[in-house]
């Protein structure tokens, strides 16, 4: 070790004072060596820049060979490292997508409404396991809470055959229709509140209602107040059919068919709001993920808890929390949810362990988006199994070149086949000194003249 450090040092001061002095102890401490967040994001951009040009050549290959249409969006260690649009918005008028198209979410909406749920109960204006009539009373429904809401365990009928069935008016009903339906039709419940899990859209906006009547707001109004407005998710809302107040900004929804496509008209159940509605764009929704990291505006109390499954009355366990789904990948947990609704494919997936993120957004009917997001996962998680290129690169930026020597040293004992791609620390080196970070781009350089003497 102690040799190797000497010779790092030796080649640290060459590489410092070739055409220009800088001293070595400012090193770790001169704050004009700090990486600003831009910074940050180009230099992750560098590193991951094989995986760039994969994403982009799948992108493609789904738009060709799959007919994929809508926008991606993919962060590595929590940078926007790769946005794309796809083809169109309107696929008959050949009008193209851009990465400021506005897309409904389907049922990614719902974690929208739990969010809602957990700051009225971050508020001390509502409790998880209150019973959904002290906010409902005209209910039929009793012993249903809103956790049991939340999960998907109410057993709830569905409200869209109550709508497709007696709503006879013009216009799109709205949550309150809904609820005068569900009182004046009393279909049965599925089965015991708690004792199964049912995906549930009438759940959900059950608890839109419910957000409404606590807050004396409607979910939109709410949602722009507590969370889109503070987040600066400028191009998020929520749409309803049945409320005039609202601008339709976002892109229409199509059927693809064996020649051409076909634009879906709104239906009746446009109106209702909560298990779906909130219209967005994949950059407002990174927005959104990398919130869920900082705790506002939702508490990291209730951010963990939304995250955690639950199990039914006889102890089967629910892969589902508040307004997310929960399964494993690669060996971390991955938090996501999926959306179908009217032409529109939606996918948000988490992987809160190695904070990246996948955004997939398509305005068809296309059933591609599952397999494309399978597909990203695997460029994500396909790197060599012992190449370390990535976290020398920080530690060296982050804790010196001792640290990065140390490291490798730990890295070559535990695993004989650990590489580094020299090119890439080059290359993040290089652009180091075109920001002005001499130091730290030395380090690097010497990092790589020492690995390859070694």
């Amino acid at each position: 070790m102690k040799k190797l450090l000497k010779v790092a040092l030796v080649l640290l001061f060459a590489f410092l004072n070739t055409g220009n002095s800088v001293q070595i102890s400012s090193a770790n401490h001169n704050e004009s060596e700090i990486l600003t967040e831009f910074e940050s994001l180009e230099l992750t951009k560098i590193i991951e820049s094989k995986l760039l040009r994969n994403l982009d050549s799948v992108a493609e290959l789904y738009a060709i060979q799959k007919g994929f249409s809508g926008n991606i969006l993919v962060a590595i260690d929590g940078f926007n490292v790769f946005e794309k649009s796809v083809r169109y918005s309107d696929p008959i008028k050949k009008s193209p997508l851009s990465t400021s198209s506005i897309f409904q979410l389907a049922s990614v909406s719902k974690q929208f409404t739990a969010a809602a749920i957990l700051l009225l109960k971050s508020d001390n204006r509502l409790e998880l396991d209150d019973d959904l009539r002290k906010y409902i009373p005209e209910l039929p429904y009793k012993n249903i809470t809103i956790r049991h809401l939340l999960h998907h365990t109410a057993g709830l009928p569905n409200y869209m055959y109550l709508v497709d069935k007696y709503w006879t008016k013009e216009q799109h009903p709205d949550n309150d229709d809904v609820i005068d339906l569900m009182a004046k039709y009393k279909l049965p419940v599925f089965f015991q509140a708690g004792s199964k899990f049912d995906y549930s859209n009438t759940g959900y906006v059950m608890l839109a209602s419910v957000v409404e009547r606590v807050s004396g707001m409607s979910l939109n109004e709410f949602l722009q107040r507590r969370i889109f407005n503070p987040l600066g998710m400028r191009n998020t809302y929520v749409y309803s059919s049945a409320d005039t107040n609202i601008t339709r900004r976002q892109t229409d929804g199509f059927r693809a068919l064996k020649q051409g496509y076909s634009r879906i008209e709104e239906t009746k159940n446009n109106g209702p709001v909560g298990d779906k509605g909130v219209c967005s764009t994949a950059g407002d929704l990174f927005l959104w993920d990398q919130a869920l990291y900082n705790g506002s505006p939702l508490p990291f109390e209730l951010i963990e808890e939304a995250f955690l499954p639950t199990k039914t009355k006889t102890g089967k366990e629910v892969a589902y929390g508040y307004g997310f789904r929960l399964r494993s990948a690669n060996e971390q947990p991955v938090v996501y949810h999926n959306g179908v609704w009217e032409g529109f494919r939606t996918n948000f997936h988490r992987y809160p362990t190695s904070r990246n993120t996948i955004i997939v957004l398509n305005n068809t009917s296309t059933r591609v988006n599952h397999e494309l997001v399978r597909q990203i996962e695997f460029l994500i998680n396909s790197q060599p199994p012992h190449d370390y290129t990535k976290m020398i690169i920080n530690i060296s930026i982050e804790e010196g070149l001792t640290a990065a020597i140390e490291s490798i040293e730990e890295l070559r004992k535990t695993y004989a086949d650990a590489s580094f791609n020299f090119r890439t620390i080059m290359n993040a080196a290089d652009f180091l000194e075109q920001s002005g970070k001499p130091t730290k781009a030395a380090e690097l350089k010497s990092l790589v003249a020492l690995l390859t003497s070694s």
